[in-house]
């Protein structure tokens, strides 16, 4: 076994984003239940289980023997939260030169990062091995400025034909939004380390 991997403890613990995030694969996934829903965030099943029992306790969700529903007032709290996307798999070892890597899109978000460096920081506090922040502007991807206070323009990514395909397909962008990779040898670290990311925003 590797004594690298974080042990399972039958403990709650999660972040407000990790609510966030529940919230929003119940609105995607209809009568999703407690174990795939653990699967899906990575997180033990007493976190889910908290998690749900706050959800229910605030009316954001409605819970039956099919599974977890979200509720008008559940919609709307998200319809006022961060505007982000639950985090999925892409393939963007060509930029992060590492395997496992997880993406999210920040809706309009582009005037809250500097130098992307923050973002990396709360990526790899979580678990993940690096993170990568990539502003769409003028209908393209561009890097952060290293030194924001000097006002230099901004580079074109030259990404390949299919990880932009891919970034495109999954996430839409438009000008000023933000794509966020983060990346580990892991599915696990990887994930947790964009949850720590969206956390940072919350």
């Amino acid at each position: 076994m590797d004594m690298l991997k974080r042990k399972i403890t039958s403990q709650a613990n999660f972040t407000n984003a990790d609510i966030l995030i529940a919230l929003k694969i119940i609105e995607q996934e209809e009568n999703i239940g407690r174990k795939l829903l653990s699967n899906r965030i990575f997180l033990n099943e007493a976190s889910i289980r908290s998690i749900l029992t706050k959800l229910k306790d605030l009316d954001y969700i409605s819970s039956s023997r099919l599974g977890h529903k979200l509720t008008t007032k559940g919609k709307h709290f998200l319809d006022k939260s961060l505007q982000f996307e639950v985090p999925q798999k892409i393939n963007a070892k060509e930029l992060t030169l590492n395997d496992q890597n997880y993406g999210s899109i920040f809706k309009n978000a582009s005037s809250k990062i500097k130098d992307g460096m923050d973002q990396r920081d709360s990526a790899v506090f979580g678990g993940a091995r690096s993170a990568i922040t990539l502003i769409f502007q003028d209908n393209h991807f561009t890097l952060p400025e290293t030194k924001p206070e000097i006002k230099i323009p901004t580079i074109k990514l030259n990404l390949s034909k299919e990880l932009e395909t891919e970034l495109h397909n999954k996430f839409a962008p438009k000008n000023y939004d933000i794509v966020i990779i983060s990346s580990a040898e892991d599915n696990e670290r990887a994930f947790r380390g964009l949850v720590h990311v969206i956390d940072s925003f919350i």
